[in-house]
C-alpha cells in the first residue's frame, strides 16, 4: 500500500501496479478471492488482521488503491474506529466514488490516501486525503501516467527519487505492458535498500506486488508474494450487476 503507478492504455484501458510495505509477520494474505459485498462482485487480497485490502477492483469496471498517510507524516494514535482497509471496501462498492467520499464519516481513521479508477462515463482518475482531520479531493488527467508514494514511510526526497526514477523507465518504455511495469516495481530504485521500490527495512519490507489491468470487456488482477516466491493471476469478464466468470491462470 506504498508505491502506485498508472498507466494509461488506448480507449481507456490502463494498467496500475502497486507495492505493498508491511511488518514481514504481519500474517498470510490469501488471493485471489472474489466476495459479493452490497449485491455486487469485488476482488481483492484479504488482509488477515483487519479483513480489508490495499487493493481492489468490481466487476463493472471500479478499481482502488490505497497508500499509507496522506500529505505527511502523521502519528500512530489507536485505537481506530475502522480499519481503512475496510474504508475501501466501502468506496469501491459505491457506484459514485467522488460522492461516497464526500458523504462518508472519517472521524477516528487512520490517515490515508486511496486512488481510485472508474468510469462515468469516461475513464476518471480521483485522489482522495484523509489526514485525520481534513479531507482532499483531486481529480488527475486519466491519459497521462502518473505515480504515487506514501508519505508515512518515504521523505519528500525519497518521494521524489521515485518520480524521478518512474520519468527514466518511461522515457524508456513507449508501449506499456504488465511484465515491464513489474519489472520496475521489482528492481526499481539506486541500490538503496531502505528506500528502493522493493525495500527491506526490517520490521517493515516489501511484502507483495500486485496489478491490475483493465481491458475492454476483460480485467487481468495479478499478485506476487514476494515472501514466499508465488505469483498467482486471475482473469475475469466484466459484467455490469453480473456474476463473474473468472479462470485462474
Amino acid at each position: 500500500m506504498c508505491t502506485l503507478t498508472y498507466l494509461p492504455l488506448k480507449n481507456e484501458q490502463f494498467i496500475i501496479t502497486t507495492n505493498r510495505d508491511e511488518s514481514p509477520v504481519r500474517g498470510h494474505v490469501t488471493f485471489p478471492a472474489y466476495h459479493h459485498l452490497e449485491s455486487k462482485n469485488i476482488i481483492f487480497p484479504k488482509d488477515p488482521l483487519a479483513g480489508g485490502s490495499w487493493i481492489a477492483t468490481t466487476d463493472n469496471g471500479i478499481s482502488a488503491c490505497l497508500l499509507n498517510g496522506a500529505n505527511k507524516p502523521h502519528e500512530y494514535k489507536p485505537p481506530y474506529r475502522m480499519s481503512r482497509g475496510l474504508v475501501l471496501l466501502e468506496a469501491i462498492e459505491c457506484i459514485k466514488p467522488d460522492e461516497f467520499f464526500k458523504n462518508f464519516d472519517f472521524t477516528d481513521i487512520e490517515p490515508f490516501t486511496m486512488v481510485v479508477f472508474f468510469h462515468d462515463p469516461e475513464l476518471k482518475i480521483l485522489e482522495f486525503k484523509w489526514d485525520g482531520v481534513e479531507k482532499y479531493l483531486k481529480k488527475f488527467d486519466s491519459s497521462q501516467p502518473h505515480i504515487w508514494a506514501s508519505a508515512q514511510l518515504y521523505t519528500k526526497e525519497a518521494i521524489a527519487d521515485r518520480k524521478k526514477w518512474f520519468k527514466m523507465w518511461l522515457a524508456e518504455n513507449k508501449d506499456y505492458t504488465i511484465e515491464s511495469i513489474r519489472e520496475f516495481h521489482k528492481y526499481g530504485g539506486s541500490g538503496d535498500r531502505g528506500n528502493d521500490l522493493v525495500m527491506d527495512r526490517g520490521e517493515v519490507k516489501t511484502v507483495s506486488i500486485s496489478h491490475i489491468c483493465s481491458r475492454l470487456g476483460t480485467i487481468e488482477i495479478g499478485h506476487e508474494n514476494l515472501l514466499e516466491h508465488t505469483l498467482q493471476e486471475l482473469i475475469l469478464s466484466q459484467h455490469v450487476n453480473q456474476e463473474f466468470s473468472h479462470q485462474v491462470l
